[in-house]
Formats: C-alpha cells, sequence, structure tokens
C-alpha cells in the first residue's frame, strides 16, 4: 500500500506546485499589466509636468525681475524723499535767518511809523485844541 500512496502523494504534491506555479504566473502578469499602466501613468504626468515647470521658471524669472525694479524704485522714492526733508530743512534755515535779519528792522521801522503816526496824531489833536 505504501508503494501505492508514494506516486500518489508525488502527484499531488506536483498538481499542487503546478496550481501555485500558474497562479504565480497570473499574478506576475497582473504586477507586470499595474506596473504598464504606472509606467504610462507616469510618463504622461512627466510630459504635463515639464511645460508647467518651464512655465514656472519663467514666472519666477519675472517675479524676480519685478521685485528688482520694486526695490530699485523703492530706493529711488527714499532718496527723493530724503532730498525734499533735506530742502524742507533748508527752507525753514533759511526763514530762520530771514526772520532773524529782517524782524529786528522791521519792528524798529514799525515802531518809528508808529511813534510818528502817534505824534502826529498829538500834533493835529493839539492844534485842533
Amino acid at each position: 500500500m505504501d508503494s501505492v500512496l508514494l506516486p500518489i502523494a508525488q502527484i499531488v504534491a506536483l498538481l499542487s506546485v503546478s496550481a501555485v506555479c500558474i497562479y504565480l504566473i497570473v499574478v506576475l502578469i497582473r504586477v507586470r499589466d499595474v506596473l504598464t499602466a504606472f509606467e504610462r501613468d507616469m510618463k504622461e504626468v512627466t510630459s504635463r509636468a515639464i511645460p508647467v515647470l518651464e512655465n514656472m521658471e519663467f514666472i519666477t524669472n519675472r517675479v524676480r525681475n519685478i521685485t528688482e525694479t520694486i526695490d530699485d524704485q523703492v530706493m529711488i522714492v527714499q532718496q527723493s524723499i530724503g532730498s525734499m526733508k533735506e530742502m524742507a530743512d533748508n527752507i525753514v534755515a533759511l526763514e530762520r535767518k530771514v526772520q532773524e535779519r529782517v524782524e529786528g528792522p522791521i519792528l524798529d521801522t514799525l515802531g518809528f511809523v508808529a511813534a510818528v503816526l502817534k505824534g502826529f496824531r498829538t500834533f493835529i489833536d493839539r492844534v485842533r485844541a
């Protein structure tokens, strides 16, 4: 009986190994199909991503140029504001100098004119009285 069971067990074992091999072949074919689909998708993503990346590079360069231009304009505005502040300070200083030099003589002249008018008015009042 042992002589009959051993060949049957070997046949069953060979059939099992064959079934596992067939199953592995089917699984490997599915894995190959999945990998092929993945490769196709990656090629499509790559082909679509390259123009987007090139466009982003162009946009980045434009933004860099714009920010450099803005920086230059800000520096020009700051220099202009500094020049205007310096001019305003110079005008204030000139005003003070003119006021210091002119105010005294004008006040003296006004005092003199006021005294002359007061004297003239007093003279007229005395002549009328």
